[in-house]
């Protein structure tokens, strides 16, 4: 199963250890899901966690851990369209990459809090869900 975690959900995992978001990391580090990631999640994670907040909570040297991994052991996608050929369903431009990486990779789910994403439901074959959904799908994938 292919899964996207939007920017704020690799945040929230480190932010804190024993919320939802850092359950679906630690089922990705036991391979529960292939994650999914391209250039643009990489560079958002990495200028998110640099502001004020974000530094004033975390070691800089977690998050780009976090980011090292999330680039060497993720499915991979290089080629996303981009501008005008981007997907246009999401209201901010910011997100557009997390829909055509959705698109690019097949992925089955994109996990996020963003209200204007989660507010989709779905792009094209991908559902949109929220990290405490996500949980309960892979609890029930599980036991199958």
């Amino acid at each position: 199963m292919r899964l996207i975690l939007d920017t704020n959900i690799l945040l929230s995992a480190l932010l804190s250890p024993l919320g939802a978001p850092a359950k679906l990391l630690e089922a990705w580090e036991r391979k529960r899901f292939t994650l999914v990631a391209c250039d643009a999640l990489i560079e958002e994670l990495r200028d998110v966690a640099s502001r004020p907040f974000f530094r004033a909570r975390l070691r800089t040297s977690v998050a780009e851990l976090l980011a090292a991994e999330v680039r060497d052991f993720s499915f991979f996608c290089r080629n996303l369209p981009s501008g005008a050929s981007a997907p246009d369903s999401a209201s901010d431009p910011k997100d557009r990459y997390l829909l055509a990486l959705a698109e690019a990779s097949l992925a089955e789910f994109l996990v996020t809090g963003d209200k204007e994403l989660l507010t989709l439901k779905h792009h094209k074959s991908t559902r949109i869900v929220n990290p405490v959904a996500m949980i309960e799908v892979l609890k029930a994938h599980e036991s199958k």
